[in-house]
């Protein structure tokens, strides 16, 4: 199966190097043959130069619209290039390239069209994360359980697989300016949740936060905001999804 990963990057001059070369490593014993695809979101520091020193595809931005944009273009480019399934991969060495076999394999073994990670089956996969943000999201994934009616475990996590034949076919039901934040994400997957016709699970992965300086750009409540309300409407708007 063709397989590609997109990984957005803003502003990641100082734990991209570290991110490229697990890239670089994890390619070199990929038996799927996974493509890699970094979007460069207009980064202001240096970034962009260090994309340049590795062999990978690139593409950027001449203006940064959000990271939901970046996933909707990886998404219209993958279906034009005939791929069968997408990854979504945050840029800032959170998450590792070695765990893409985890929500993958729902997919391949499993036939389940769409995948969510979860960091909170095992303790090891959170351990360095702010003990704020574990009660927080635990928080938001009880809340979202109770009115999906399905189990949600990790309500936050963007590690991400899916069959793009069960996804591209709503690309312009997902495809609003609103969504361009951190919104698509979980609209999308609060549709999927409610979808009758896209089987979905979750799959353990790792998040590994930094012990010095910021660890996320995120920013509490002001960017939770369309996460949380990306839900919501998902849930409320009486749109439907088969």
């Amino acid at each position: 199966m063709k397989i590609l990963c997109v990984v957005p990057i803003y502003n990641e001059e100082a734990r991209l190097n570290d991110l490229l070369n697990d890239i670089k490593s994890f390619k070199k014993k990929d038996v799927n043959n996974i493509d890699f695809l970094l979007i460069n979101n207009n980064s202001t520091d240096r970034s962009l130069q260090i994309i340049k020193k590795y062999e990978f595809k690139y593409m950027t931005l001449s203006k940064n619209r959000g990271i939901g944009y970046a996933f909707l273009l990886g998404l219209k480019i993958a279906n034009f290039l005939k791929y069968e399934i997408l990854i979504h991969m945050s840029g800032n060495n959170k998450m590792s390239p070695f765990h893409i076999k985890n929500v993958l394999k729902p997919i391949l073994k499993n036939d389940i069209d769409y995948v969510s990670g979860t960091r909170f089956t095992f303790k090891e996969n959170y351990i360095t994360n702010p003990l704020f943000r574990i009660i927080s999201i635990k928080l938001l994934s009880y809340f979202f359980s109770f009115i999906f009616k399905k189990k949600i475990t990790d309500a936050t996590c963007g590690f991400r697989a899916f069959k793009i034949k069960k996804i591209y076919k709503y690309f312009n039901f997902f495809n609003k300016r609103k969504y361009y934040t951190y919104g698509y994400e979980y609209y999308s997957y609060g549709k999927i949740l409610l979808s009758k016709e896209i089987s979905s699970c979750e799959a353990d992965v790792k998040m590994n936060y930094p012990k010095k300086g910021s660890y996320s750009k995120i920013r509490p409540f002001i960017d939770w905001y369309p996460m949380i309300i990306g839900y919501i409407e998902a849930f409320f708007d009486n749109k439907k999804i088969k």
